[in-house]
């Protein structure tokens, strides 16, 4: 059975979905062994100070197996590391930890039957983290340094070209769609799949712009999109050319674009991100050039490293009123330095403050997508797994709490990176009222 807990207040909501039982995850499916986690607290958050309960259950063929130790490591924000053994019983085993302050902790469990085959598990516990904020400031000119940039691209002529796609790779009469590319600053253009109907008056239509996750590929024809009756742009992640054998994304993806995630970390003006926001910025000022934008609303998808453009297109344009970043990336870059977990790509994983670079330090709070979080005016919806080594919950929460207009986050306990399909479906009705609400009235 599923259950939905929502608490609200001031426009501000978090959403924790529970899924039968929280935190069970079995590495080989093929085994008759099975480790489940669960956090005691069903919703999987805490208070500073409180008692964290894990229970855990060793199977065998779905029936209790007693009498075996356990491994476990738990591991968390401010440092937190605790190794131990448990001994399980017909009923769940206890591992209890406690975090003073605001953070997230996660537990692996493991076991190494007579065999040798080892099986694994891993569960997570948020604490406070309403409460989480990084201890890094934002520069003192992040909002100088991106307004600056934005003239620059308002001053370059946008050149775009729409090249229509052919109507039998569209399927579906009512829709054309093009493959563009627009100028921008930084090296590569905006490119994407734009989509609309083909009967759009001016004026009528609202905005829907999705953004990629991590790695080397095409754009999509967001046609679904443009058939309910808004402008559609899908954007390639890189400036690179669409509809391409994937030997041509494979070639890119082991060469130039080979470790893009963490190229000149050290100089704002040439981290990749830099370049990719500056697209992000421009699929923007593209997209609202159109004769048939209705002139009222903008809404922004994005998941991991989408999600983190998604909040950076909200935060860097006010024209933007709804944002949905699903366990977004390229937030809290700091946080690792920090004694916590940081998000995706890692610039600083791994180091400290003693040992991190100290430009690389610098550099990432300008592309810190949290930081662009902070300045967003948008309805927003985020969401994130408390199990996430990618884009940590840390990481997620840092973003959300930075946000200031209304908003709501799906809390997902047994969530890896990878976002649950009941959140997608709840977060997508959400977009689509939130069209159909704001549609302008058609006039004849």
């Amino acid at each position: 059975m599923k259950r939905v807990c929502r608490c609200c207040c001031a426009g501000i909501s978090v959403l924790v979905l529970f899924v039968g039982i929280s935190f069970v995850f079995s590495q080989e499916n093929k085994s008759p062994y099975q480790i489940q986690i669960r956090a005691a607290q069903e919703s999987a958050i805490y208070k500073k100070g409180e008692t964290v309960v894990f229970q855990v259950q060793l199977l065998e063929n779905n029936k209790p197996l007693a009498g075996k130790e356990l491994a476990y490591l738990i591991q968390g924000d401010g440092n937190v590391e605790q190794k131990g053994t448990v001994l399980t019983t017909d009923s769940a085993a206890i591992i209890e930890t406690s975090l003073n302050r605001s953070g997230f902790l996660k537990c692996t469990v493991q076991w190494k039957n007579a065999n040798g085959v080892q099986i694994s598990a891993l569960g997570g516990a948020g604490v406070d983290p309403l409460e989480i904020r990084a201890e890094t400031p934002e520069p003192d000119d992040f909002d100088s340094f991106w307004n600056a940039k934005k003239e620059e691209l308002a001053k370059l002529p946008m050149n775009p070209q729409l090249v229509p796609v052919p109507a039998e790779k569209i399927g579906n009469p009512a829709i054309q769609v093009f493959d563009i590319k627009v100028d921008c600053l930084g090296g590569k253009p905006v490119s994407g799949y734009l989509a609309k109907p083909v009967d759009a008056k001016p004026k009528s239509l609202p905005i829907v712009i999705s953004y990629h996750g991590a790695g080397v590929y095409s754009a999509n024809m967001p046609i679904n999109n443009a058939a309910r009756g808004v402008l559609a742009l899908d954007v390639n992640a890189h400036g690179i050319e669409n509809g391409q054998p994937a030997e041509f994304y494979k070639t890119l993806a082991n060469s130039e674009l080979k470790d893009y995630r963490i190229a000149n970390g050290n100089d704002r003006e040439k981290i990749y991100f830099t370049g990719m926001f500056l697209r992000v910025i421009r699929s923007l000022q593209f997209m609202k050039s159109l004769p048939e934008w209705d002139g009222k609303t903008i809404a922004v998808t994005g998941g991991s490293q989408g999600g983190g453009q998604a909040l950076v297109a909200a935060g860097s344009d006010p024209a933007v009123t709804f944002c949905i970043a699903h366990v977004p990336a390229i937030c809290y870059p700091t946080g690792d330095i920090e004694g916590n977990f940081g998000g995706w790509p890692g610039f600083l994983r791994g180091k400290t403050k003693e040992t991190a670079d100290p430009a690389v330090v610098k550099t990432v709070p300008y592309i810190d997508a949290a930081n662009f979080a902070r300045r967003i005016k948008a309805e927003s919806i985020l969401s994130t797994g408390f199990i996430d080594y990618i884009c940590s919950p840390t990481s997620v929460y840092v973003a959300y709490n930075n946000i200031t207009a209304p908003k709501q986050i799906f809390s997902n306990p047994e969530s890896t990176h990878a976002v649950p399909p009941k959140t997608y479906e709840i977060s997508n009705k959400l977009l689509w009222d939130y069209i159909e609400r704001n549609r302008v009235p058609k006039t004849e």
